[in-house]
């Protein structure tokens, strides 16, 4: 009478398997979560933008007329008044039309 001995575990060659897929749904997953935390960037900064243009338009209400620098409104950057930065983005404001435009 032959008895078989029952093994338990993996082989080599079913670990290496399961490492290969689990490595090709991770460089699948990565670009996509990175795109998603760049868009999520520019949306918080969108947001930004549009506080202080209605921070501007505010001071227009109350003064009636624009603000000579951000500084005004505290929100000039460090090395310009006329400059607002989020993120890694920065606007130049117009203090004749209270506009801030993308660079």
């Amino acid at each position: 009478m032959t008895r078989f001995k029952s093994e338990q575990g993996f082989t080599l060659v079913e670990m290496a398997a399961v490492l290969l897929i689990i490595s090709v749904l991770l460089l699948l997953l990565v670009p996509s979560m990175s795109d998603g935390k760049s868009r999520a960037d520019s949306v918080s900064c969108e947001g930004s933008v549009r506080i202080v243009e209605s921070e501007i338009n505010l001071y227009y209400a109350e003064h009636k007329a624009y603000p000579e620098t951000l500084a005004a409104i505290d929100r000039a950057s460090a090395d310009s008044p006329l400059k607002y930065r989020c993120q890694s983005l920065e606007y130049t404001y117009a203090p004749t039309t209270g506009a801030l435009t993308k660079q």
